[in-house]
């Protein structure tokens, strides 16, 4: 994957298409998180399009079947298949139980995308107990790629969502549920997001020596349904 890549220069207005152009992904396993509104749809829909099996975790199954039907259609056209996962990040119990089938199923994965997330929630909790954002944005996702770490090929990727959005703010160990300062979403949101990034280039320590790479990513500004607590709809 990564020589044709190298070469080639992509901006604000790359597509999907652009950035797969000339890219056979048969036989590549791609597990996807959020695949139910917004990157996360057009990611898998563009990896299945060109091959790839996409396995789509998500929260709300009927919400994604509804969202992922040009998914079905792409995929079914290219070679390639969709599946759907349940998924709840915002509830520990939920992602052991992902990983649980996962593991049991055996089945490896060329690519891990932890696309799925909240921003700028009202304040709240986890089923856990853990402030809305962190817990959702990177707990969550922190115990299922490592539950599922065994999963990853040698030579495979995790690719982490990260954003800008991290520079509102360092990870707060000391106080991650905002119990003793005054919660600002966005903040909330840096600290998840920064997260994100330091977890990539830990994961990516401890797993280079199997060829196993990571990477957090800025996808860019896009309106999507991320957006809903920033600038929810008239």
């Amino acid at each position: 994957m990564t020589n044709i890549l190298e070469a080639t220069s992509f901006g604000g207005t790359s597509t999907t298409e652009d950035v797969l152009s000339g890219l056979n992904l048969e036989g590549k396993r791609i597990l996807v998180t959020g695949v139910s509104a917004g990157i996360g749809v057009e990611t898998a829909r563009a990896l299945a399009a060109h091959g790839a099996h996409v396995a789509g975790a998500v929260r709300d199954l009927n919400k994604a079947k509804a969202a992922t039907e040009e998914v079905r259609k792409d995929a079914a056209s290219n070679g390639g298949s969709f599946e759907l996962i349940e998924l709840d990040l915002a509830n520990l119990k939920s992602v052991r139980a992902c990983t649980d089938r996962l593991l049991a199923k055996g089945e490896l994965f060329d690519v891990v995308i932890a696309n799925a997330g909240v921003m700028a929630t009202p304040f709240g909790h986890t089923a856990d107990g853990f402030e809305t954002q962190f817990g959702t944005n990177h707990l969550g996702h922190f115990v299922l790629v490592n539950r599922i770490a065994s999963l990853i090929r040698d030579g495979g990727r995790l690719i982490n969502l990260s954003s800008l959005g991290h520079r509102y703010s360092n990870v707060d160990l000391e106080d991650p549920n905002f119990k003793r300062t005054p919660y600002e979403s966005f903040v909330a949101y840096g600290r998840s997001k920064t997260a994100n990034i330091l977890f990539a280039v830990a994961f990516d320590r401890r797993h280079r020596d199997r060829g196993v790479r990571a990477a957090a990513v800025h996808p860019g500004v896009i309106h999507t349904e991320l957006a809903r607590h920033w600038m929810p709809a008239k």
